[in-house]
């Protein structure tokens, strides 16, 4: 066996020929020794990345002087670091992760001794008791990025979060109605109340309820026949400490440049935009209630749930299911999925690709057959 040098740190080679080694980090609060292990069938290797590790702690030196946990932590990033960057329902979700989640799982434990098989061990019980992907990957956004703030704020060598595996987010596959089903629902929109005027409009333009119930009469171009889409509707927590309600209705713009976009008016959606413009209590909301405030998404919901319980239809059709529908029909009928894309307002094509991959064969198979 080779003679360690001086300064090589702890090193071996087991029986089955594989070399360890390990180096000291630096200590915690109540003197233990924090230790970083490493392993490498060729000595040179491992000593490479001993030397790497140990040229990256001196560069950046932890100071452990903090005594967080990691709920207080989270806590306090959230608030000093982020309260101004985030959006408010981004910020949501990040404080629900916390208080539901991170609180009960891991935030006991020291922010010096939370380690990564703690937080693995945290997703696979959500992923047990049927958590989705996503809520899953939204504690970890939240957690890995406050453990990075306290990687820069030396008060931890690294992130525990990196080596951590999530489960796998499923692309989405859009459900529309079907063409009968579309008829039906169209034939129950009959009334000349705002919910059924809205609930045509989504079929015949696209948008996310969001953004339609954020709609003002700046945005409405009747010359140009144009609708522009540059702000959406949310509901989020009510942080004003003498409000009478939890919740309020904020307008943000569009979560991404693609959000903001264009969409031309068909003859239906003209209309609509017309009587809803004669109607004196949409003074500034394209779609307004009884007294010109913006409509609640569960006012909306509530509609639409005894619309469809008039034509007969499966509550699975939920209002989002318009927009789909609005994207499938076009696609059906051989429109550009480019197009699609930007009437859609996604980020890229490939995301209206993944998301509408199951309408595609049909439409090629429709392709070919003009061919015969």
């Amino acid at each position: 066996m080779p003679k360690r040098t001086h300064g090589e740190g702890t090193i071996y080679q087991d029986k089955k020929g594989l070399w360890r080694g390990e180096i000291t980090l630096g200590y915690d609060p109540g003197g233990k020794r924090i230790k970083k292990s490493f392993s490498s069938m060729d000595r040179e290797k491992l000593l490479k990345k001993m030397n790497d590790e140990k040229f990256n702690l001196h560069r950046n030196i932890v100071t452990v002087t903090s005594d967080y946990t990691v709920a207080e932590w989270v806590g306090f990033w959230l608030e000093n670091y982020k309260a101004h960057t985030l959006r408010s329902k981004t910020y949501d979700n990040y404080e629900n992760a916390l208080n539901r989640h991170i609180r009960n799982a891991i935030g006991d434990y020291k922010l010096t001794k939370i380690n990564t098989d703690a937080i693995q061990q945290m997703y696979n019980r959500m992923h047990k008791n049927g958590l989705s992907a996503n809520s899953i990957r939204i504690v970890n956004n939240a957690l890995s990025q406050a453990f990075d703030q306290a990687v820069k704020n030396k008060l931890i060598y690294e992130n525990p979060c990196k080596s951590t595996v999530r489960p796998k987010i499923e692309k989405s596959r859009a459900t529309a109605m079907t063409t009968d089903e579309q008829e039906l629902f169209i034939q129950h929109c009959k009334d000349e109340s705002t919910y059924h005027k809205l609930f045509i409009f989504l079929l015949n333009a696209g948008l996310r309820v969001g953004e339609a119930r954020a709609l003002t009469w700046d945005d409405i171009d009747f010359v140009k026949k144009e609708i522009t889409i540059n702000k959406t509707a949310s509901l989020v927590k009510n942080r004003d400490e003498n409000a009478e309600t939890k919740t309020k209705i904020i307008i943000n713009s569009t979560k991404t440049e693609s959000g903001e976009r264009i969409v031309p008016m068909n003859s239906k959606v003209e209309s609509i935009l017309l009587a809803q413009k004669e109607d004196e209590v949409n003074e500034i909301f394209v779609f307004s209630s009884k007294v010109g405030t913006m409509l609640m998404g569960r006012n909306v919901n509530r509609a639409h749930i005894d619309l469809l319980g008039q034509a007969g239809l499966s509550r699975s059709i939920t209002v989002h299911t318009l927009r789909h529908t609005f994207a499938t029909r076009l696609l059906e009928k051989g429109v550009n999925p480019k197009v699609v894309s930007d009437l859609l307002g996604h980020a890229s094509i490939q995301i209206t690709l993944n998301i509408y991959s199951h309408v595609m064969p049909n439409i090629k198979t429709d392709a070919v057959n003009l061919l015969d």
